[in-house]
């Protein structure tokens, strides 16, 4: 097996005459193509035309990768430098010629405007296309064909321009017509539906014109031409993970689980077999194969990869595994472990920001491998680290981990105790995360979280204790939709129980982000090993809501016998209008513990755009009992206000914008754009806040518009940092998201953890679980650096705290 594939890129013709197969080039938005390679040289063509409909630059994106997820390469082909509007005469054209030692899938993942067309050409024999179907040349003809579902499903169909109106018949897979349809009228849809039943073999759709909008439910992958075609659906997400990476000294050893996956619709029995380069033995450990599986199955299979004897200089050696099924010939994957010689960089600070690359996320780029669960991280008085439990489904959770002093990770179940209560439970409700996955801890052993169960036809919200550090635990249910509980940020002293907030829904709202909600506090108190709720306050009404899957902020601060509150309200009627355009009213009050009485709300300023619930306030003390507000925004900037005295939410500061760079506008303006607010108050009152920025014109993306998370911070009496530090950039331009949320340990460090997500359905899709890659970074050093977080950090900050 080769070190290294071979790539030739030339930017010469190649004669038309010989492709295997072809894509019109008329296909318009991002898309994936997957090429069935066999051993020699690979020839492919990208054709792009631009419409330069809209007055902005046209950039293609072109990336390949073979079996192995390995990049072969990446090419951008420009904007054709048409000015003014009017579609081009002539197609720009990219020629690559690619040396393929051993077969298997390569997928060209193929992104940028939207305003172009583009088509390809190859050399391969077989070629699938995932992704929509929008098409617009109409001088250019063809067909669709793709697999018909089993299930009912419909297609929808209408001309995109004038030149669209045509007939388009529809044939089934014997060539007999079904349908015919008349698109007489630009834009106009025409739905046809069918019924359930077994389908085999590819229907084709014929256009005249290629200026369609065609949907097809159930339907991912078709192709141009019937020869073509291949099943992919049945290897999909078949090996995972695609690639990784271990590093490895002489005689050392490493285990690399993957998950194996039947996607093929029917039962059957599947091989993984390993081979590796002379100086690495590996051996499949487990299980026995070959490994029967039902349809959606999946099994873990556990690799030894052995540096046995390794070359004079570092450098990276190679294992491939390569998946089959004994039924199904379409069912075929590779994965690779790409074995480095050295000490791996986990241990060392990192180079920031990371820049992950498609398929080459922490674990590829830096053998990140960590033996914990990576989500949110809190600490309780001890210092020791608690995370909940979670898988890469959004819903599982099963009850939390901790470590403990004989640093041993340790998981402490729940759900026996919410089955006693609800014989009928299911499973948590996005209790991954979504809607927070917080701890927190009474310094008495008592061990909190919250969560929304999905028991029968109930969502109850619940309140979870352990009195005893995790070893039983009650489950209390609270009124409302969803549950907050006050987590530690810095400074805030909690004595008992942590206070408990709860969003009770009354009302939907018109605007796309925002709903009713009555805000209620609970002050719930321990009697022994019991936990008494108490009755709740209502806090305030018109509420827009709690937005905890990003970020994570905390809505209370409680010191010296005072509960802080921040949230935000609904502004104007309730048909939307009369709606403040300055942004989401965001308040504050206080609950007095002694007196039992909940203050006036105090006005604090607005988080733009009104009426989005993704703007809600955070809120920290500081050591000197001073309170610290930001006020959320979406794709704006947040702005800032803090207490005048001590522990007293009576006045504030006037309300200011934190970041005001970042971002150029079309004007030639350089503004701050904000989503996702998190803060932290760390032991020398500086304050942290990491958040998903939206960038452009700088370094990365060749200057698109992208989505970092980035991070700010203000020392004590000191301003916000003028501008962002972006810490992870995205593998692509566009929208981004990251489900990240800031925390900060009795020591004051910071811990970071996130996961990515695009809306780049031609990447996301190659992953079974939108929380596919999720990481957890450390600063120890108010975020002058960073490092990935092993479990040796956690017992650093442990042997610190002591």
């Amino acid at each position: 097996m080769s070190r290294l594939i071979l790539i030739t890129l030339a930017m010469l013709l190649i004669a038309t005459s010989g492709w295997a197969a072809t894509l019109p080039p008329a296909v318009r938005g991002d898309r994936t193509v997957y090429l069935d390679v066999e051993p020699g040289t690979l020839e492919i063509t990208v054709l792009k035309r631009d419409l330069n409909i809209y007055d902005r630059e046209d950039l293609l994106h072109l990336t390949l990768f073979d079996p192995l997820s390995n990049e072969v390469f990446q090419h951008t082909m420009p904007d054709d430098g048409t000015v003014g509007r009017g579609r081009a005469e002539e197609y720009q054209r990219f020629d690559v010629n690619v040396d393929v030692e051993f077969g298997g899938v390569y997928r060209l993942l193929v992104h940028g405007s939207s305003d172009l067309v583009w088509g390809v050409e190859t050399s391969a024999e077989r070629l699938v296309v995932q992704g929509g179907l929008l098409l617009s040349d109409f001088d250019i003809s063809g067909s669709i064909y793709f697999p018909p579902p089993n299930e009912e499903f419909a297609i929808t169909i209408a001309a995109l321009h004038d030149p669209g109106r045509q007939t388009v018949p529809l044939y089934d897979a014997d060539g007999e017509k079904l349908h015919d349809f008349e698109l007489t009228v630009t834009g106009e849809d025409h739905l046809l539906e069918f019924p359930a039943e077994e389908r085999d073999g590819l229907w084709r759709l014929d256009m005249e014109a290629m200026s369609v909008r065609l949907s097809i439910d159930g339907v991912q992958y078709w192709t141009s031409e019937e020869d073509a075609w291949f099943d992919v659906s049945k290897s999909r997400w078949m090996l995972l993970p695609y690639r990784t990476t271990r590093y490895l000294q002489a005689g050392e050893a490493a285990t690399v689980d993957l998950t194996l996956r039947n996607s093929t619709g029917d039962s059957d029995r599947f091989h993984v077999e390993a081979t590796a380069d002379p100086e690495v033995a590996v051996d499949v450990i487990e299980p026995e194969m070959p490994v029967a599986l039902a349809a959606d199955e999946t099994a873990t299979i556990r690799v030894r990869a052995t540096l046995a004897d390794p070359p004079a200089e570092e450098t990276e050696l190679h294992v491939l595994l390569r998946a089959t099924a004994e039924d199904e010939p379409n069912a075929q994957a590779t994965s690779g472990i790409n074995v480095r010689v050295g000490e791996s960089p986990v241990s060392e600070p990192l180079e920031m920001p990371i820049t992950l690359r498609p398929f080459a996320h922490e674990a590829v780029q830096f053998g990140y491998d960590p033996d914990y669960v990576r989500n949110e991280v809190y600490f309780d008085e001890g210092n020791l680290p608690w995370i909940r439990h979670r898988t890469e489904d959004r819903d599982e959770t099963t009850g939390v981990y901790s470590l403990d002093e004989d640093r041993r990770w340790t998981h402490h179940g729940f759900e026996d105790a919410i089955r006693r209560q609800w014989p009928d439970y299911v499973r948590p409700d996005r209790g991954a995360g979504f809607i927070g996955a917080k701890l927190a801890f009474d310094g008495q052993g008592g061990v909190y979280t919250t969560l929304r169960l999905i028991a029968g036809a109930e969502r109850p919200a619940v309140l979870l204790f352990s009195p005893d550090e995790g070893e039983s635990w009650e489950v209390h249910e609270v009124r409302g939709n969803v549950a907050e509980i006050e987590q530690f940020t810095g400074h805030n002293r909690l004595d008992g129980p942590p206070p408990v907030l709860t969003f009770e829904r009354t009302g939907p709202h018109p605007a796309r982000w925002a709903s009713y909600h009555d805000l209620w506090l609970y002050l719930p108190q321990r009697e022994g090993d019991t936990l008494v709720l108490g009755e709740p306050i209502r806090v305030a009404e018109a509420v827009i809501g709690s937005c905890q899957h990003s970020g994570g902020p905390s809505s209370t601060v409680t010191a010296d016998g005072s509960t802080h509150i921040v949230w935000g309200e609904i502004s104007g009627e309730p048909d939307g209008t009369g709606a403040d355009e300055r942004g989401v009213p965001t308040y504050a009050a206080t609950y007095d513990h002694t007196t039992e009485e909940l203050s006036e709300k105090i006005l604090l300023g607005h988080g733009p755009p009104v009426n989005d619930v993704h703007n809600v306030p955070a809120i920290t003390i500081d050591s000197q009992g001073i309170l610290h507000v930001l006020i959320g925004a979406h794709g704006r900037p947040f702005h800032y206000v803090h207490s005048l005295r001590p522990n007293d939410a009576g006045e504030w500061t006037e309300a200011e914008p934190i970041l005001t760079t970042g971002f150029t506008t079309d004007d030639g303006d350089e503004v701050g754009r904000q989503t996702y607010i998190s803060l932290v108050c760390d032991a020398d009152d500086t304050l942290h806040t990491a958040f998903r920025q939206w960038r452009n014109q700088d370094p990365y993306h060749d200057g698109e518009l992208y989505a970092a998370l980035s991070w700010q911070q203000r020392p004590r009496d000191g301003e916000w940092t003028e501008e962002a530090t972006p810490l992870v950039i995205p593998p692509l331009p566009g929208y981004s998201i990251y489900y990240h949320k800031l925390t900060i340990d009795r020591l004051g460090d910071l811990w970071l953890s996130y996961s990515y997500l695009t809306s780049n359905q031609t990447y996301q899709g190659q992953f079974p679980h939108q929380y596919h890659h999720r990481a957890v970074i450390v600063s120890r050093d108010g975020g002058e650096t960073w490092k990935l977080a092993e479990s040796d950090d956690f017992f650093e900050g442990i042997d610190l705290h002591q």
